[in-house]
């Protein structure tokens, strides 16, 4: 099912007014119950710590982009998706409220990490350790035209443009 831009727009801004009336819903229970000082405190410290996180994983995910791209190597694979995962924690925890607060800190847990990745869109397929065995008559060779097989007669080995 595709949703129209005009739609996904609206459904994007419903999203973020009903993020807002969220906290500010969490925002008034927890400081009728705590008090608005320990609440404020709270909110405070956990944007202090987003910003430590933000810092510490913000260098290593760059670095880590930068040795990839040095060594030419495209796959990005599950530790970089985890540090991936971990900077959008450390943004949504810089955030002000409780609810982006609390998926931030999900988000930095590394079980929660796994099961996103696992079960997320692009994933690297793993072998499974399975073999499996075909008869003869069940597979046949199928000539690869773009690698040269050495025989220096064959008019597929011209430079390809």
């Amino acid at each position: 099912m595709e949703i129209a831009p005009m739609a996904s727009g609206r459904l994007i801004l419903l999203g973020l007014l009903g993020l807002v009336v969220a906290e500010a819903a969490v925002f008034l229970v927890a400081a009728q119950a705590f008090g608005s000082f320990v609440v404020l405190f709270t909110l405070f410290a956990t944007s202090v710590f987003g910003f430590l996180v933000l810092g510490r994983m913000g260098k290593r995910l760059v670095g880590r982009l930068a040795d990839m791209l040095s060594r030419r190597d495209p796959a990005f694979g599950e530790a970089g998706a985890g540090g991936v995962l971990t900077v959008i924690g450390g943004i949504l925890l810089v955030l002000p409220g409780f609810v982006t607060d609390a998926v931030g800190l999900l988000l930095l847990v590394p079980a929660v990490q796994k099961k996103l990745i696992d079960r997320g869109p692009v994933r690297r397929s793993r072998p499974s350790g399975r073999v499996l065995d075909l008869d003869r008559s069940q597979w046949r060779d199928i000539r690869d035209t773009h690698i040269p097989d050495g025989n220096k007669s064959d008019d597929r080995r011209k430079p390809r443009r």
